[in-house]
């Protein structure tokens, strides 16, 4: 169970859905409301950064959940979201596929307009921290580890000789689950991580996540439509970026997951 003070009380009390390792979801009784607790790392800038995300994307015209309330206790932060009713999205069948494609692109078209005039960065709030260039802001998501991989300097060139284009609004982590869809709108959730940056980054999140999700549905690959490679256009070396960014960011496996003894 979860209670929240004040302004969260009358929509209260509230029960676990999901944990994650740094937040955990809540939903009331009539499942009309959600809360999402922040824990762990830099909690109140994590919970301010999707707030502030939140209220923009509804301003350029994304459907977004509607922000009911916020706090803070003495080591998390919390913010009180409006149901949004719908299905939740998917890349099976083929139309959920075609329909997701489309989804990311229409979202593009409202997040992705190069009017920005600052720094690639976490949040949608510049900062005078932010001295990145697209380059450096992505190559700088990796662990200190991945600089001494062999194939580092490769990448890191490869990426820095694209053209990366504008500085724009990105919603940092676009896959299926963050699209809900209802015969009225398709709203967006789920903006904990958003940035600015290029907009190939989001394109390249769309891409990795529905080609993962289809290899887990044991989907071979002449069966996927070339629409998705069509519509969510990436280059080679910002696609090999976010593969090696994945492996990057894996926990280290145990003995026990490769069968070997310890």
């Amino acid at each position: 169970m979860f209670d929240v003070p004040a302004v969260g009380a009358p929509f209260g009390p509230f029960t676990l859905l999901h944990e994650k390792p740094f937040s955990r979801t809540f939903k009331n009784a009539s499942c009309t409301a959600f809360l999402k607790e922040y824990r762990g790392i830099t909690p109140s800038l994590r919970q301010e950064r999707e707030a502030s995300a939140l209220s923009e994307a509804a301003r350029l015209g994304v459907v977004v959940p509607e922000v009911l309330g916020a706090g803070e206790t003495s080591d998390t932060a919390w913010t009180l979201l409006r149901h949004v009713a719908g299905r939740v999205g998917a890349v099976a069948p083929q139309n959920d596929l075609s329909s997701f494609v489309e989804q990311v692109a229409a979202l593009g078209q409202l997040l992705h307009a190069p009017t920005l005039h600052t720094q690639p960065g976490p949040g949608w709030t510049p900062s005078a921290d932010d001295t990145r260039t697209n380059h450096e802001h992505m190559m700088g998501g990796f662990s200190p580890h991945a600089r001494t991989e062999p194939w580092w300097e490769d990448v890191d060139a490869a990426v820095g000789a694209t053209d990366l284009g504008p500085v724009v609004y990105l919603h940092g982590d676009l896959k299926p689950e963050h699209f809900i869809c209802s015969n009225h709108h398709v709203a967006v959730v789920d903006w904990e991580a958003c940035a600015r940056g290029s907009a190939y980054c989001d394109q390249t999140d769309a891409l990795f996540h529905a080609l993962r999700d289809l290899l887990l549905l044991e989907t071979s690959l002449h069966q996927i439509p070339h629409n998705l490679f069509d519509r969510l256009q990436v280059p080679g070396p910002v696609m090999a970026h976010r593969v090696l960014l994945w492996l990057d960011r894996r926990p280290p496996r145990r003995p026990a997951d490769t069968g070997t003894r310890p």
